[in-house]
């Protein structure tokens, strides 16, 4: 057995988690793709961030064999976190549809790095019909009760220009996924006692500023005060806001909640917004 060298990798980028990198991802061959690992001698390493391929140098030659007839590597990537598609966006694909990214269809960014969408983040033109080529073939009859969040295509060529020519580098073999966060709208209802007071959020980075609509009644007949931010801000697993729940008072202003929670994935909805539909993050202080 000869030394191992990276054949390919594919690294999932998301803004919304510290360091950029996805952390709750599970990449899971395909049969297909099980089968063609073994048979060519390959190396599979993942994380829940991506994949790496390997080859040992002894078997190019092999490899190469493989790869004049086709030899395409398939991953189903399923998400460990429900709340995956909440705080990504495009957001979830219609039922019919999913994500799908293919190492043949690759745009560079400024840093020259590969791209495997059009844009610079994953967006809706990457959802593929369940029924279009290549997915029947790669879904089996439980995929369809629990769809993977995206499938990623490899194709592994033996060209000039292909995977398996020894004149590649590093970085001629590595693919990247990128994610941007969703942004909600964030609606602070203000109960008990301090609604009755002439509150108002203020925040402390002097970023964000948030409008009064008024007083409602929420069911169990609790009266609350609506502040929403006057723009929708990007979800992210460890926020960084500094706001704070203020009262005017005829002689100044007093501090009443030194740091408010932030908005949470687990409290998002749809909702109209300047005519518009919007998702709208709910949290509730009493």
């Amino acid at each position: 057995m000869g030394a191992y060298r990276l054949l390919v990798n594919v690294t999932v980028e998301h803004a919304y988690f510290s360091g950029q990198h996805c952390k709750t991802l599970e990449f899971i061959p395909s049969e297909s793709c099980a089968v063609l690992l073994r048979r060519a001698g390959l190396l599979l390493k993942s994380s829940e961030s991506g994949i790496a391929v390997y080859f040992d140098e002894e078997k190019i030659n092999i490899l190469r064999l493989h790869a004049e007839d086709d030899l395409v590597l398939t991953f189903k990537v399923f998400s460990k976190d429900n709340n995956f598609f909440r705080y990504t966006a495009p957001g979830a694909p219609p039922d019919d549809s999913i994500l799908f990214f293919d190492t043949q269809q690759v745009t560079r960014d400024a840093a020259d790095k590969q791209l495997l969408h059009l844009d610079a983040y994953a967006a809706a033109d990457a959802w593929l019909k369940l029924t279009a080529d290549p997915l029947p073939a790669i879904l089996e009859r439980k995929d369809y009760l629990v769809k993977p969040v995206f499938i990623v295509r490899v194709c592994i060529t033996a060209g000039a220009e292909g995977l398996c020519s020894d004149k590649l580098d590093d970085a001629a073999r590595k693919f990247y996924i990128r994610f941007t966060t969703n942004q909600t709208y964030w609606k602070y209802y203000i109960l008990g006692d301090l609604s009755k007071r002439n509150v108002f959020i203020a925040d402390l980075d002097n970023a964000l500023q948030f409008e009064n609509l008024g007083n409602v009644t929420l069911p169990g007949n609790r009266n609350a005060i609506q502040l929403l931010s006057s723009k929708a801000i990007p979800l992210h697993e460890l926020p960084d806001q500094r706001l704070q729940l203020k009262e005017s008072t005829g002689t100044g202003d007093r501090v009443l909640v030194k740091r408010l929670p932030n908005a949470s994935v687990e409290q998002v909805h749809a909702e109209m917004i300047s005519d518009k539909i919007a998702s709208v993050s709910e949290i509730y202080i009493n």
